[in-house]
């Protein structure tokens, strides 16, 4: 028997070394706690990590926000980017380190997905010219279209707003969605063209699963990206009806009209399958949301309307580690550039979507297509982050939680990062579908470097500092809550925001331990607390009463929490005016515990994502075997 070799992509993996110069920083020793969202990063991970260490699957409580009553941040902050650090975690990486991993992962992994999806769609629109070429022509027009997907790449990479999300931003969860834009895209698209072929159900499998690691990646994705790929997945049905409709004796009008149908219902029911596969985040955060009051975070600083781009911006070479705090946005601390190589070939697109088209209509038109399409939401989403849109804004409450409308750059960089690679593409190639000039691979390999050039000066945090073991606890948490008192979320009931807590001086004093923290206070009754224990998900302690009393509990009461007192489940109310717990206790010793537990909300949420996953896997295992079946009875 006779091992298969394993072949390496060379263009793969210079794209990688390239890309090894964006992810500079996040190698060298220290971090950039400084940066806009650096210390969340940190802390949020830490949270996350002492759920899942206290024995949480999926965390939904961190316990050392509001001043250490906790709060749900991962009923509202989608949890992937998390695992990802939690599994750095795993093989021994300090916090701070396994975040930094992650966003190299993210990094090159967004890299990597540009790279295959610009060379698939290049390969696509030549399949058919190259079947009539030999050798070393095909060979050399195949490294032509590596290269341009190796730039489209390298554009994605070193996009300034990609450098900024990481090393100004520090946004965590953001850059990691920002890796999944060409993956769940790619598998759209094989999905789409492919159709109802042979094996249809495993690529729904993966267009299913890779769209719902999106949306458990950022909230964001699912108001903002989600048009974006529906829109993409109407383009390529219809760019592959079209297709067969041009196509020398193509079917029938009718048949036709059946393969649109099966098209619609493959990327329709995929795109529903992954909102069911994220239902187990999906489902608590629409049901359980509006127990928060989260006015504070659509208002004042982060109302959409203070934070408007210019167009002026969008070509400024500006670079700033401020805010956007200017509402005019003339004086933002922080810079919107597109870059001036994404802005050139965006207008080279424009030219070449302009100039007359002598031949080939059917091999030229479907890349022409494509080109346009990413050219109108390039400009859609510019668009709408600009002061013109205002009234979109006004009139779609929803798009008041993207905050900020230049974060819609994130999609910018996408569609002109695949514009360019395509457009390169165009521009190598002769009217006969050959490349044109002995040294095209030299040039090509020349702007690839540019490309990294250009945007490296950006590729930098404005302060590395050590990372020490207050910057990765609850400390880290309480000294921002300090200096960022407006900063701070609540329930529904809260009647009072806490600027300071009997926990406050504990996580302040120099001698911080976790179980230190005096979760447990007598309200009424004589007795006094013995200890304490704080975990991720699950606190509680020991009082000793003279009298039955009335212990609070101070965390704030949201749904899932489970009492018991002395091992028996006790029902528990809300302690005011912060919005906390409190329980009767009997006389004597008493143990308090207290877990977060499940909902109906959070059960149903992942009963939902548990059977969807069941089907769409039964579905392919189902196929596998038949054509395996198929397959020996052939060989019969």
């Amino acid at each position: 028997m006779r091992m298969s070799r394993i072949r390496l992509d060379p263009y793969l993996l210079l794209l990688l070394g390239l890309s090894l110069f964006a992810a500079a920083p996040l190698l060298a020793p220290g971090y950039f706690y400084g940066a806009h969202d650096g210390r969340h990063s940190v802390f949020f991970a830490r949270m996350f990590d002492e759920a899942i260490r206290s024995g949480a699957l999926w965390p939904r409580w961190a316990m050392h926000h509001n001043q250490g009553y906790g709060y749900p941040t991962f009923l509202l902050q989608a949890p992937l980017a998390f695992y990802v650090v939690e599994a750095f975690t795993r093989i021994g990486l300090g916090i701070t380190a396994a975040v930094k991993a992650a966003w190299t992962v993210a990094l090159w992994g967004g890299a990597w997905g540009m790279y295959s999806l610009v060379r698939r769609w290049i390969a696509e629109s030549w399949q058919e010219r190259a079947t009539q070429r030999q050798g070393a022509r095909v060979a050399t027009t195949t490294a032509y279209a590596s290269m341009a997907a190796l730039i489209a790449a390298l554009l994605y990479t070193y996009a300034p707003y990609h450098l900024l999300d990481i090393y100004v931003r520090a946004a965590l969860a953001e850059t990691m969605m920002m890796a999944w834009f060409p993956w769940v895209c790619l598998a759209f698209d094989w999905l789409i063209v492919r159709g109802s072929d042979a094996g249809w159900q495993g690529r729904l499998l993966v267009a299913a699963l890779v769209y719902a690691a999106l949306l458990l990646t950022h909230t964001f994705a699912l108001v903002a990206f989600t048009p974006l790929l529906a829109a993409f997945a109407l383009f390529r049905i219809w760019t592959v009806w079209r297709r067969e409709e041009e196509t020398p004796g193509a079917a029938t009008l009718p048949d036709r009209n059946v393969a649109l149908g099966r098209l619609v219902l493959l990327a329709g029911g995929a795109g529903i399958a992954a909102l069911l596969l994220a239902a187990i985040f999906l489902v608590p955060l629409f049901v359980e949301g509006p127990l928060l009051t989260q006015e504070e975070w659509t208002r004042d600083t982060y109302h959409y309307s203070r934070h408007w781009v210019q167009w002026g911006q969008l070509l400024s070479p500006f670079w700033g580690y401020g805010y956007s705090d200017d509402a005019a946005g003339a004086d933002d601390g922080m810079g919107f550039q597109l870059g001036a190589l994404l802005i050139m070939l965006f207008i080279a697109s424009l030219w070449l979507l302009w100039r007359p088209d002598p031949g080939k209509p059917h091999e030229r038109d479907d890349s022409r297509r494509m080109m346009a399409f990413f050219v109108a939401t390039s400009l859609a989403a510019l668009a709408i982050m600009t002061p013109g849109a205002e009234t979109l804004w006004d009139a779609v409450p929803l798009l008041a939680v993207l905050q900020f409308p230049w974060r819609l750059l994130a999609l910018t960089n996408f569609t002109l990062s695949v514009l360019g690679g395509l457009a390169l593409w165009q521009m190598a190639r002769t009217d006969d579908g050959a490349f044109s000039g002995r040294h095209a691979e030299r040039a090509l390999l020349a702007i690839a470097f540019l490309v990294c050039w250009s945007s490296y000066s950006y590729s930098r945090p404005e302060a590395l500092q050590p990372v020490e073991p207050w910057r990765e606890d609850g400390r880290a948490v309480m000294e921002f809550e300090q200096a960022h008192p407006d900063m701070i979320g609540t329930t529904r009931w809260v009647e009072e925001r806490p600027v300071t807590s009997p926990l406050t001086d504990q996580y302040l004093g120099e001698d911080f331990s976790y179980d230190a923290l005096e979760r447990l206070g007598v309200l009424s009754g004589e007795g006094e607390v013995r200890h304490n224990y704080s975990l991720g998900h699950a606190f509680g302690g020991e009082v000793m009463m003279a009298t039955p009393g009335v212990v609070q509990i101070r965390l704030y009461e949201f749904p899932g929490w489970q009492v018991k007192v002395n091992g028996t489940p006790a029902p528990h109310r809300v302690s005011p005016p912060y919005g906390l717990m409190e329980v009767d206790v009997p006389a004597g010793r008493v143990q308090i515990d207290v877990w977060m537990g499940g909902t109906p909300a959070r059960t149903t949420g992942a009963t939902i994502s548990a059977a969807t996953l069941a089907i769409l896997a039964g579905l392919w295992l189902y196929a596998r075997r038949n054509a395996a079946t198929a397959r020996i009875a052939t060989e019969r």
